[in-house]
This record gives structure tokens, sequence and C-alpha cells, in this order.
């Protein structure tokens, strides 16, 4: 049994797989499932993120690509900035969490893991893809 633990945490969890998993490049759906099952980290909410993540990553990204700003490509954000819109999209799209809350909650995981400037963008990118 997953002890509990508060929800900023889980969520950083999931955007930490989620990093990990984009560092390691092409890597299958059933893999990507598979890897977050047998490590037992995650609770039933964080595998339904994990879940739809691994699904619909080609959407992810494209949803994020046509929202940045103009003459920037998905390629020039930082990892970490990619994992974090990437980790809110996916628990939006696959759980019950007010917009506000997931905008919010990404932000907080901004100012603790990325560069303090990319909380502006990953704003405004989260504002135009979550809806």
């Amino acid at each position: 049994m997953i002890a509990s633990k508060p929800q900023w945490r889980k969520r950083v969890d999931v955007f930490r797989y989620i990093y990990s998993i984009n560092m390691f490049g092409d890597i299958s759906i059933e893999e990507i499932k598979k890897n977050a099952f047998e490590e037992h980290l995650f609770d039933a909410e964080q595998m339904k993120t994990i879940e739809y993540f691994a699904e619909n990553r080609g959407a992810i990204i494209e949803q994020i690509q046509k929202n940045l700003a103009e003459g920037w490509t998905l390629d020039r954000i930082p990892q970490v900035d990619k994992a974090i819109l990437m980790a809110a999209y996916a628990e939006f799209k696959s759980l019950s969490v007010e917009r506000k809350v997931v905008i919010d909650q990404a932000i907080v995981t901004t100012k603790h893991f990325a560069d303090p400037n990319s909380t502006k963008y990953i704003n405004a990118i989260l504002d135009k893809i979550i809806k």
C-alpha cells in the first residue's frame, strides 16, 4: 500500500516520471505503463495521469507546440519545462481537477524545479491548452 502523500508531492512524482521518460527518448506506451506499474510508487490517480500521458504523448506535444510563441519550437524549451507542461496537461485531461488548481500547482512546481523565468511562459501555455 502506498503511504498517503500531500497532493503537490504526488504531482512532483508524476512530473519527475514524465521527465525521465522524455529523457529516454522514444519509449513505447506499454513500456511507460509497465515501468510505472512495476515501480509501485504511484497511486491510482497518478497512474491514471501517467496512462493518459503514455497514450496521448503525441497529442500533448502537438498541443504545446501549437501554443508556443511565434518563432519558438518545442526543442527550444528545457526538458524540465516540457515535463511540467506535459504532466499538468495530462492531469487536467485525465482527472477531475479544476483548471486553476492544475495551473497553480504547475507554477509551484516550476518555481521549485525550473528557471524562475519559466513561470511566465508555462503559465501562458497552460492557460491556452487547458480548457
